[in-house]
């Protein structure tokens, strides 16, 4: 439903999917990017907290509670949940990127893949991911063009996707 601009009836799915099965992190991780979306950035680290929290090796989860905390102004915690994750397949090389072990050109090198559905979502997450540490490091103008890759490039089902068109909402540029 978030696809669609119904951030509401996306978070009243996400509390149903819950409800039923509380150890779904791919539920929370859902609901926390429509509320970081939203600008509940409270509410999203707790949920993304919560699919970190039962899926310790779920990188997703990670590395959306690296992004919410930081937003909230607390200092990464990244290099120690990295130590659960599995660094040697994607998205690995965003964790690098966002503890700033490579450059962008790097991460959007790794993203690359012979089959080119694998490849679009893979740059697609970097761009977004790389986005948001722009962000935090001050760089809009940076932030707003990998957000507006991403809104563009991403396929319309991933996270991603809403979430940089909701980036490019705050910050004032049309999707």
């Amino acid at each position: 439903m978030n696809a669609k601009g119904d951030s509401d009836g996306a978070i009243a799915d996400y509390d149903e999917a819950i409800r039923l099965n509380s150890k779904d992190a791919h539920a929370y991780l859902g609901r926390g990017v429509v509320f970081i979306a939203k600008g509940s950035l409270a509410a999203a680290q707790a949920d993304f907290a919560q699919a970190n929290a039962l899926d310790p090796k779920y990188a997703y989860a990670a590395l959306w509670l690296d992004v919410a905390e930081r937003r909230n102004g607390l200092p990464s915690r990244l290099p120690e949940l990295r130590a659960k994750l599995d660094m040697a397949v994607w998205p690995a090389p965003i964790v690098r990127h966002l503890m700033g072990e490579i450059d962008l050109a790097a991460l959007l090198a790794a993203a690359g893949d012979p089959d080119p559905g694998k490849a679009r979502g893979q740059l697609c997450e970097a761009r977004f991911f790389a986005g948001e540490l722009a962000l935090l490091n001050g760089g809009k103008d940076d932030a707003e063009g990998l957000f507006r890759l991403a809104a563009s490039e991403c396929p319309n089902n991933f996270l991603q996707w809403s979430a940089a068109t909701a980036e490019l909402r705050a910050l004032g540029a049309a999707p």
